[in-house]
């Protein structure tokens, strides 16, 4: 796996300067399918030099965290993580083994499982192994043998998510991972340390997620509110030797639910609010009011016509935003677009079938995810230029 994953890494790079110009094809289509004698799969994440990862099932019918690039010599060859001794099968979208993230240098984040049936957060990059960068039980935490890694910034040196003492429990805390370089015989080897991130001001909130990290080091996240039996969403921003301060983002007036997903290296974050009942969600944007100042602004984006509910799951550096559109009678997901600079704009994306949902998108305006030809299908990995 190791020298499958770096040998298709590094061809891609290698490749990127004469692939750029025909990356970004407005529409063009590119079917992924699934891994060579799997069933299903779907994409998470995808990085600027066109490296795509998400889930999927091997010819084993095992479902594990795996990618393709698209561009390059090793393009479609598809690569599995594998797990950490353990085995999970099933069409788990999110739920499962996955790759979350994957930096530009290479490095791969997302959860497999352990021998002893745990998800645990990993990292994986062109010249080593999946490695689990471990859980909150490492520092003390009793019981919290759970941990996700939900992204990872474009320079590899920043992991978010989450630790727990079950999955999608009650007592979920929102956590950070930080790189450090250590050399030894081998040579260099990355180690990761986790931490908790400050939760000061929201005692009463537990199932906590951190959500999106960029190279400023700024993280998104959300929990859920006891007291108020709301869903705020936060900010975290760096504090020069004290590491993460928090900070609540506003949203409109009668949409106190919010979920901010991804933030790009501009400052500006993707996401939704929702309505007390949950029966409208709108997508949004924030960013701050100025740009050395510490007061945030939303912008309402729109939906597709006669939609109800809209989550954007990711934005580029470009303020190219992609997520799905919803239709609350039936619940079925199409993918969708918004951006930034032209917050009037929605569109559908040139994906085919009944059911589509794009997660992420790159700087050079490809946009990755899943489809189902009918509902009745499994779904397959898909990728999609805009610009």
């Amino acid at each position: 796996m190791r020298k499958l994953f770096s040998m298709v890494f590094w061809a891609v790079l290698l490749l990127i300067f004469s692939a750029q110009g025909t990356w970004a094809q407005q529409g063009k289509l590119y079917n992924l399918g699934h891994y060579p004698g799997g069933t299903w799969a779907a994409a998470f994440a995808i990085n600027d030099f066109g490296v795509v990862v998400g889930t999927g099932d091997n010819r084993r019918g095992n479902t594990d965290p795996m990618g393709v690039p698209l561009f390059g010599a090793n393009a479609h060859q598809w690569f599995d993580l594998g797990s950490f001794g353990g085995t999970f099968t099933g069409v788990a979208i999110g739920d499962g083994p996955y790759c979350s993230g994957i930096s530009n240098t290479g490095t791969v984040v997302g959860q497999a499982i352990t021998k002893d049936g745990y998800m645990h957060a990993f990292a994986a990059t062109p010249n080593s192994d999946m490695v689990d960068i471990g859980t909150l039980a490492d520092i003390g935490y009793s019981g919290y043998n759970v941990s996700m890694a939900t992204a990872v910034n474009e320079s590899g040196t920043l992991i978010v998510g989450w630790s727990g003492s079950v999955w999608y429990g009650p007592d979920i805390l929102p956590v950070v991972w930080t790189s450090k370089v250590v050399w030894g015989k081998q040579g260099p080897t990355i180690t990761w340390k986790i931490q908790k991130l400050d939760t000061t001001g929201f005692e009463q909130a537990n199932y906590w997620w951190a959500l999106g990290v960029n190279d400023v080091g700024q993280i998104t996240g959300t929990a859920w509110d006891n007291a108020t039996g709301t869903e705020p969403g936060v900010v975290w921003e760096v504090v020069p030797g004290k590491g993460w301060k928090i900070t609540l983002l506003p949203t409109p007036a009668g949409y106190p639910e919010a979920h901010p997903v991804t933030i790009n290296n501009n400052g500006e974050i993707a996401g939704r609010v929702a309505s007390p009942d949950s029966t409208a969600a709108l997508p949004v944007f924030w960013s701050k009011k100025s740009p050395k100042g510490n007061l945030w602004k939303f912008t309402v984006l729109p939906n597709l016509p006669g939609r109800l509910w809209a989550e954007p799951y990711g934005i580029n550096d470009l303020g190219d935003i992609v997520g799905e559109s919803y239709d609350t009678d039936d619940w079925i997901p199409l993918a969708a677009r918004w951006s930034t600079k032209n917050p009037g704009l929605v569109k559908l994306l040139n994906i085919p079938g009944e059911l589509s949902s794009v997660n992420a998108i790159n700087n050079n305006g490809i946009a990755v995810g899943r489809y189902r030809q009918t509902l009745d299908t499994l779904p397959r990995m898909v990728a999609v230029g805009i610009r």
